[in-house]
């Protein structure tokens, strides 16, 4: 199979460094500083967000922060403001509102959008990089990738940082696929460039060039086909917006770590708004629980029933926490849901009526949206705004 020889109309928006950017977008005096954004500003703080001088230290994401000021000593910690970041989202999203009705938010710093065939994808990536530098902010930059996919427009947004604009087409996709490493691909991590090399597939080009049957036998089924259409520039992926899974999760500081009890009621409540602000429903939970000492358990339950208010998904994570070998002593606490339905699709009940908990569920929903969370809530939740604080969640930006 050659190339996709298909116009590439499609492209991939990255905002560099987000959470560290905003911030010295908002601060002229942290310009060209060495900037990190972490969970906390303590020395065990996890670095969520890396400014670019400080990438050029050897600074990365997932450090912690006393491991920074190693490398670093006067490396500048801040903590999230999401409002912030929040707000950055949505004015690029809609500057690129106006150039497709296909723009679809993979994350907080990520969009991915189809142009138009007739106009000119290289022109509009310029256009749009000027439209944020004026409109959203002069030190904010993003990185374009443009292809004839979605998973190669991402592959060449990363091939320039910062602030690049890329293209992998029919007519250069061998010269930029000589330059890759397995791993510079999206979604091929060390395990499977192992597995690639058992096979004899060594570079990017030999991936190109494996046969589907031999990329069966590496990805198994249907997954080497996708692997194949994907690195010859073909759609596989749907371009709708994919909601796997809604949640939260939550680093407790040293002083909260045994906090468990409160910490979970918390973050339902936040999932639970946030699964009703999508008008969904889910029939699954997860739980998923890390401590001190670097030890790991999770277990998910797919329940009989449809499920939406926060008490309920309070009392099905509360159960599964009940199977947890780890009590104390937590370094990360997360939760989600899975298995959507529609919510406005509820299932009539023999003892209860279901719309009438959607309508009360509702009513407080719109007080809390209007006078901010946990105005009104349970009874049962520590209200201590220390515990779980504002973070950019999975399944929300």
């Amino acid at each position: 199979m050659e190339f996709n020889g298909n116009l590439p109309n499609i492209i991939h928006l990255d905002i560099n460094s987000c959470f560290a950017t905003i911030e010295q977008q908002a601060n002229p005096l942290l310009h060209d500083k060495p900037v990190v954004v972490c969970a906390y500003t303590t020395p065990f703080g996890c670095i969520l967000a890396v400014s670019v001088t400080a990438k050029k230290l050897g600074i990365k994401t997932g450090m912690r922060v006393m491991d920074a000021k190693k490398i670093y000593p006067k490396i500048i910690t801040l903590l999230p403001d999401p409002a912030k970041y929040r707000f950055v989202h949505k004015k690029i999203f809609k500057i690129l509102k106006n150039y497709s009705v296909k723009v679809i938010p993979k994350s907080i710093d990520e969009f991915v959008f189809a142009l138009p065939l007739k106009v000119e994808p290289y022109k509009v990536s310029l256009e749009i990089k000027e439209k944020i530098k004026k409109d959203v902010g002069e030190y904010i930059t993003i990185s374009i990738g443009i292809s004839t996919n979605r998973y190669l427009a991402k592959v060449a947004s990363n091939l320039i940082k910062p602030d690049g604009l890329s293209e992998i087409n029919k007519s250069n996709y061998l010269d930029v696929y000589s330059k890759l490493k397995l791993t510079d691909l999206t979604g091929i991590k060390i395990g499977n460039s192992v597995r690639l090399r058992m096979y004899g597939i060594k570079t990017v080009l030999d991936f190109y060039n494996a046969p589907v049957w031999k990329l069966r036998l590496v990805f198994g089924g249907i997954v080497g086909l996708y692997w194949f259409r994907r690195v010859h520039g073909f759609e596989i992926d749907s371009f709708r917006s994919k909601r796997g899974m809604i949640g939260n999760s939550y680093a407790p500081p040293p002083n909260m770590a045994n906090e468990a009890s409160s910490i979970i009621s918390k973050l339902c409540e936040k999932t639970g708004f946030r699964l009703r602000n999508y008008n969904l429903k889910a029939s699954g939970v997860h739980l998923a629980l890390q401590d001190r000492n670097g030890n790991f358990w999770h277990m998910s339950r797919k329940l009989k029933r449809d499920i939406f208010e926060t008490s309920d998904i309070n009392f099905e994570i509360k159960n599964l926490f009940k199977f947890s070998p780890i009590k104390t002593n937590f370094r990360n606490i997360a939760i989600s849901t899975f298995s959507f339905n529609k919510l406005n699709n509820l299932q009539l009940e023999i003892f209860e009526d279901s719309q009438k908990r959607k309508n009360l569920t509702t009513a407080i929903d719109q007080i809390n949206k209007k006078w901010g969370l946990y105005t009104i809530h349970a009874g049962s939740i520590n209200m201590d705004s220390k515990v779980v604080q504002d973070r950019i969640s999975f399944g929300q930006f």
